[in-house]
């Protein structure tokens, strides 16, 4: 009895990713059912829209991810056959503002609020920008997930 070579479940979705418009190069399969993509700010949306119509319908979170001279935003998919898409869009430390996903997942706006809140990056169109995670009295300016960030000295507290 031969037997029936199995293909991993995301061979199939790598290669119908590769029609996804706005990506910046080449899905890449990372282990079992994860999948690594890369686009732009600018052609953030198109890849979101081609990732959902080919299947990835669920956000599960967005990361904020401080590179030292940049930023990175990384929108997580799950779709098909249990594979998940980590889409990484690169931001600039200099000019932080990527558009909002919120017209094609209103759940992104809590993600969005997080990572604003956290490391500074604006989410332009996002309705609501109000804090999330830190309180109102929290200084202007300071992202405490930041790498350049330092916590008060000398007892100083926020609360």
């Amino acid at each position: 009895m031969t037997a029936t070579p199995v293909i991993p479940p995301e061979d199939p979705v790598v290669a119908e990713m590769k029609s996804v418009p706005g990506l910046a190069e080449p899905p890449k399969t990372t282990r079992a059912r994860r999948i690594v993509a890369r686009t732009t700010p600018e052609t953030l949306k198109d890849a979101l829209g081609g990732l959902r119509a080919i299947g990835f319908r669920h956000l599960s979170a967005i990361s904020g991810v401080d590179l030292g001279g940049n930023f990175e935003v990384v929108y997580h998919l799950s779709g098909p056959r249990g594979v998940v898409v980590s889409l990484h869009a690169p931001v600039p430390k200099t000019a932080p503002k990527i558009p909002t996903v919120t017209p094609l997942f209103p759940v992104a706006g809590l993600y969005e609020r997080e990572c604003h809140d956290l490391l500074g990056i604006e989410f332009e169109g996002l309705a609501d920008s109000r804090r999330l995670l830190l309180y109102e009295g929290w200084p202007e300016g300071q992202y405490p997930l930041r790498k350049d960030w330092k916590p008060p000295t000398g007892g100083e507290t926020h609360a």
